[in-house]
């Protein structure tokens, strides 16, 4: 059996060595506010060992396609032996999630469920709205309420001018520099870890691009959708909808949404 320990981060261990797997993709980082499967994991029933996608280290993903992430993850899991029961997506990182259950699906004989969280489209406008908003608001302590605002309005402007997520990329990952130059500075970070900060942004940028550039590339009838209670709506037809009292933010880590995987997974 491979050794998956770069590639796939295991959230929890199965009964046995040979049990079903089941597949989280997203985009895991320390410090975020939304919930993720890590928290999750434990709260899942059934004795399924649960793997979270890990993203190429950083900086090795420039000029991946995303056909290439797709590999680096489909690969590590057929070298495992392992057979795959289930592959969960969260919000942007749904559509790598229909992939990937698309890809395994073809190599096992038999699709795997696909169940997505809160499934959003990868667009520039998601990308500004859930991504750069969010760390500008972590920003916002050291930066000046012109400042904020100019970088809110630079990132606005970008989305109006560039349609195309390739395009918009190297736009949003700049104005993230310049604003983080002036924040980092003020929080007495040293430039290395400013840059540090930067190759981060962008390559969650470029995972989400990679997730933007396989929408359509799976059968989304097949699809259990689990909702939060801001969710308004599917941007695809689903099989199934599952809404649920609970705030985006602690989706993946409410004990009812757990329950539903659980019953979803048997």
């Amino acid at each position: 059996m491979s050794d998956t320990s770069l590639i796939w981060d295991v959230l929890k261990d199965g009964d046995s060595d040979g049990d079903d797997v089941v597949l989280a993709v997203d985009y895991a980082i320390n410090g975020r506010h939304e919930a993720g499967f890590r928290e999750l994991a434990p709260l899942v029933g059934g004795g399924y060992a649960i793997w979270e996608t890990l993203a190429p280290p950083v900086g090795e993903e420039v000029g991946m396609t995303a056909d290439q992430y797709l590999k680096r993850w489909l690969d590590a899991v057929e070298a495992s032996g392992r057979n795959v029961r289930a592959v969960l997506g969260y919000c942007g990182s749904g559509n790598l999630a229909g992939a990937i259950a698309e890809g395994i699906g073809a190599r096992q004989g038999q699709p795997p469920k696909l169940l997505l969280f809160d499934p959003s489209p990868v667009t520039p406008w998601t990308i500004l709205n859930f991504a750069f908003f969010k760390v500008l608001d972590r920003m916002s302590a050291s930066l000046s309420q012109e400042e904020l605002m100019q970088a809110q309005r630079a990132g606005l402007d970008a989305v109006r001018t560039h349609e195309s997520l390739e395009d918009f990329r190297p736009v949003i990952v700049d104005i993230y520099r310049r604003t983080g130059d002036i924040a980092f500075t003020r929080s007495g970070l040293k430039a290395p870890m400013r840059e540090e900060l930067v190759t981060w942004f962008a390559a969650y940028i470029s995972f989400m691009l990679a997730s933007g550039d396989v929408a359509g590339r799976f059968d989304a009838g097949r699809a259990t959708v689990v909702c939060s209670s801001a969710f308004e709506a599917t941007f695809t037809t689903t099989e199934q909808e599952i809404r649920l009292d609970v705030d985006h933010d602690d989706l993946l880590r409410s004990a009812e949404v757990a329950k539903a995987v659980t019953d979803l997974l048997a």
